[in-house]
């Protein structure tokens, strides 16, 4: 079968001016198709950078708060842990405690730390009196205490404390357990050690959505009948709105809209979703395709959390630049394309190096090495933009992190997921160094990167308030010296040392004595003030190995290690002595203290230190009775044994 010959599109008698005409208009049809689908190509691109680009907005702002929730747990179970640690917490201690936290400057947003009391019915009466009788004096408020609402039940949780005291103290009183929301939050708390409540309106804040958080008085672990009956717990209330001010700056809470919903508890079949916190958000946000939901929990409840930019996506391009593309022609096609591409390139570079006002960006290779460091590096890290550029990112943070970091990049590397960990960079000055967080992200497979982004944060206020919340937990806020559990801690240790070399060890017990008429007459400041002085004269009469701590009120020990034979104890006893001759000022007066001392000695009077802590209080009191400034050396281990010596 035989084909008749193609003609060509363009006869040959056509004159040059047609021929002309229709190659300008095949190749105009040809740019125009090829333009108009880079053109769609370049707008679905740019989509979908501006959908990951808000996506990782998203993800800071999630992690922001959720370091903000981490910071009120921490610093309520702190509270918990000088609570345990305490032998004796008033009003008044409490009080110090949320002032030496600095809770309003440190942790922004918190609204108020309390103690709530567990109350049986038959109890109610002698307890409400007892708060009366014993917290007047601390504050007159409590001359009006008492439970409600009224009613009948058989077991209250009450608030017993409540610090600042300033727009808080309607709440004193208040029982937890008339609140289903409360009731069952302080049940998930004694079972789990830590719970939150749905968004609730505070006693003293009516019309305020807030949560309130609660910690058991005793570790969950502990199964023992006296720890499963204790039942009190401490509590901490922060309001929605504060705790997400505080937690995002604003230079990026500007960049979105911000939805969180309470979904229900952890351990719920279905979702009963509560509104938490909602801005402003203008109708048609939600159909914004960059649009990102996140989920969290937080003491045992979950949270959603939806993010939506505030700013549209950026436009396509206008008709008439459409228009003029199209009409520059074959000539101009490649050129044009090639512009645009390279325009494409700097608009990703630049969303994807964003910079916030509180952060920087490292720019990483594939090996881990510093390509590009933005000029924010100074700010945040203390090192300029070109110590960083050129070595990997391992080498100019602190030795000891070293290992740590460049595990976390070579994990980034491998499992293509971000990774986020906390370091120290040296102080080129000779200062302590600075501690930094690093998110990194991997975007190797970038077609435009091709490199790993280091996101910079300056953590050093944030690390200060955590070392805070932990010397509180060990040390006694009004003297600085180490509490019972710290002093526990050291007696292993340097009994342990005696028992090993065959050594002594000896404890001694200091009790004030008159020291209540010092309270009674000057007032408990000046009191506050007595006790201060004399921890630091204390520690400076014994030797730096040795332990001097406050159990509370007037109470103080001594823990001596090697040598401590009774020569070194009764020079050490003697040394005291004469320190306490020199009359403390404060206030303007000179107040003359002396102090019962009781002294056990290891192992004449025990192996362990609950047996000498026992035996020297035991003559510290048989000191008390045969007169003022006496120091007795505790009797044997047979029963009925008498003291060695009372001088």
């Amino acid at each position: 079968m035989s084909f008749p010959p193609r003609q060509p599109l363009i006869g040959r008698d056509a004159s040059p001016a047609a021929r002309g005409f229709l190659v300008t208009i095949a190749v105009v049809v040809l740019v125009v198709s090829i333009e108009w689908a880079a053109w769609r190509q370049y707008r679905a691109f740019e989509q979908r950078q501006a959908t990951a680009e808000f996506a990782r907005i998203a993800d800071q702002a999630t992690l922001s708060l959720m370091q903000q929730t981490a910071h009120y747990r921490n610093a309520l179970l702190a509270l918990r842990a000088t609570w345990l640690a305490s032998e004796r917490f008033d009003p008044d201690e409490f009080a110090r405690y949320v002032r030496a936290l600095s809770a309003p400057q440190s942790l922004p947003g918190l609204r108020a730390f309390a103690f709530n009391r567990a109350v049986e019915e038959r109890d109610r009466a002698a307890y409400v009196q007892r708060i009366r009788r014993e917290y007047s004096a601390h504050d007159p408020i409590y001359n009006r205490f008492d439970i409600y609402p009224d009613g009948i039940r058989e077991r209250y949780h009450v608030v017993e404390m409540i610090q600042p005291p300033s727009g808080n103290q309607r709440s004193l009183g208040y029982d937890l357990g008339t609140s289903d929301v409360r009731r069952v939050t302080v049940e998930h708390a004694l079972q789990h050690g830590f719970a939150a409540t749905p968004p609730i309106q505070l006693q003293q804040a009516p019309g305020v959505l807030a949560i309130l958080i609660l910690a058991p008085l005793r570790n969950v672990a502990d199964t023992t009948a006296s720890a499963a009956d204790t039942r009190d717990t401490v509590a901490a209330s922060f309001l929605v709105n504060e705790m997400v001010n505080a937690a995002i700056s604003p230079s990026l809470r500007k960049q979105f809209h911000l939805r969180i919903t309470d979904l229900g508890a952890t351990e719920a079949a279905i979702d009963t979703a509560t509104p938490l916190y909602a801005d402003n958000t203008p109708p048609g946000v939600d159909s914004d395709p960059r649009t990102v939901t996140r989920e969290e929990s937080f003491g045992g409840r979950r949270w959603q959390l939806r993010f939506q930019p505030t700013e549209p996506a950026a436009r396509p391009l206008a008709d008439t630049v459409l228009f003029g593309l199209l009409a520059a022609g074959a000539l101009l096609a490649g050129l044009v394309s090639h512009l645009a591409m390279q325009h494409a390139r700097r608009v990703v570079r630049h969303q994807a190096l964003v910079r916030l006002g509180s952060d920087c960006i490292l720019e990483l290779d594939a090996g881990g090495r510093v390509r590009e460091a933005d000029n924010a590096a100074q700010r945040i890290t203390g090192l300029p933009p070109r110590e960083w550029e050129g070595e990997p990112l391992w080498r100019k943070v602190a030795e000891e992190d070293a290992l740590d970091v460049e595990r976390a990049v070579r994990q980034c590397i491998e499992r293509r997921e971000p990774v986020v960990i906390e370091c120290r960079v040296p102080d080129d000055s000779g200062g302590p160094p600075r501690w930094i967080s690093m998110r990194l992200g991997n975007h190797l497979d970038h077609p435009y990167l091709g490199c790993l982004f280091a996101q910079i944060s300056n953590i050093d206020a944030r690390k200060e308030v955590e070392a805070e919340v932990a010397r509180l937990a060990f040390y006694d806020p009004l003297t600085g010296l180490p509490n019972r559990r710290l002093l526990e801690a050291r007696a292993e240790l340097t009994l342990a040392a005696a028992r090993r070399h065959n050594g002594h060890a000896a404890v001694m017990v200091l009790d004030l004595d008159g020291f209540k008429e010092i309270n009674d007459s000057a007032g408990h400041a000046v009191g506050d003030e007595v006790l201060a002085q004399l921890a630091t004269r204390l520690r400076h009469v014994v030797r730096d190995s040795d332990t001097v701590a406050r159990l509370g009120g007037d109470e103080f020990v001594i823990l001596l290690g090697e040598p401590a034979g009774e020569a070194e104890v009764r020079t050490a006893a003697v040394r005291i002595s004469h320190a306490l001759t020199v009359p403390l000022t404060a206030a303007g007066h000179n107040w003359l203290v002396t102090a019962s001392v009781g002294i056990a000695l290891h192992p004449d009077h025990g192996d362990n230190f609950a047996d000498l802590l026992g035996a020297a209080d035991t003559a510290m009191y048989r000191s008390k009775r045969t007169g003022r400034g006496l120091t007795t050396v505790a009797s044997g281990r047979s029963a009925g044994a008498t003291p060695r010596s009372t001088y």
